[in-house]
């Protein structure tokens, strides 16, 4: 295969001490080959790319346009609700990039390309951080498309160079969270029915019980404390308060949460890997 033999290096005898007194180029190497074969499968498979735009695209579409006629714009701070509405569209994008990102390691996996990373001359940990950081970056790329459609279809921004730092901030530790999650179940799993079924039942819920469709002070009770232990309400208030300056939480807040959240979540991916490679 052309990744072994791109990973692969000329036996001799001073390798070993080689790669021992230069563990982060060899950590570096390592990721970048397999980082550019995700890349390069990515930007060659449409399917990919347009069955992960799809539905955020139908919800701004459908779903925010026609709400746009009937729901009191006084009631969430003076935005139409397409604009409310944007920054859930782009955690649900930024959840179902993290659930193919997840796929990718899933594949890899079944069809044994992770066995020939295993005996490639890389650090190990290079093949889990190639994966995190090739589902971040094509998560990302599909999030900026989706908010450049929803402006497209009316959304209005009020930003500045803070808001877009805050906003930018937000987006990759929700991005970098959820990668790593979705990594580790994908690890995890036997099969890819297993796979999607699990997290598609994770996915709706993440989006419906947060203040992604409706502000969090319009929420009963129990729903309000569910939201308030949801990463997606953090992340869509993040970016509210760095597209539009109105979020309901403190930025403070909302980055200490994320942060957590990406620590918690990437350990239990770390922790997944170990299990598999032994």
């Amino acid at each position: 295969m052309a990744i072994t033999s791109e990973l692969s290096v000329t036996p001799s005898t001073s390798q070993p001490d080689r790669r021992a007194s230069q563990p982060a180029a060899e950590l570096w190497r390592g990721t970048w080959v397999i980082f550019r074969k995700h890349m390069h499968k990515f930007l060659r498979n449409g399917t990919e790319l347009g069955g992960t735009l799809a539905a955020p695209l139908l919800l701004a579409v459908t779903f925010g346009a026609g709400m746009n006629q009937i729901v009191d714009a006084s009631a969430l701070g003076g935005a139409d609700y397409l604009t409310f509405i944007t920054p859930g569209i782009l955690a649900f994008t930024a959840l179902s990039g993290a659930i193919n990102a997840g796929m990718t390691s899933l594949e890899e996996k079944i069809r044994a390309y992770l066995k020939e990373y295993l005996v490639a001359p890389i650090p190990r940990t290079s093949i889990l951080l190639a994966s995190a950081l090739s589902g971040a970056v094509k998560t990302v790329v599909q999030s900026l498309l989706i908010l450049a459609i929803a402006v497209i279809f009316g959304a209005s921004l009020s930003t500045d160079v803070a808001g877009v730092l805050v906003a930018t901030v937000s987006l990759l530790l929700f991005v970098v969270a959820f990668v790593g999650f979705a990594n580790g179940m994908a690890l995890r799993s036997k099969s890819i029915g297993g796979y999607h079924t699990l997290l598609f039942l994770l996915n709706l819920p993440l989006l419906f019980l947060s203040s992604a469709l409706y502000p969090l002070d319009a929420m009963p009770v129990w729903m309000r404390v569910v939201a308030y232990l949801n990463p997606t309400t953090y992340v869509v208030e993040g970016l509210r308060h760095g597209l539009y300056a109105n979020g309901s939480l403190p930025v403070w807040l909302i980055f200490a949460v994320l942060g957590a959240y990406a620590v918690l979540l990437n350990w239990f991916g770390l922790r997944s890997f170990r299990r598999v490679v032994g």
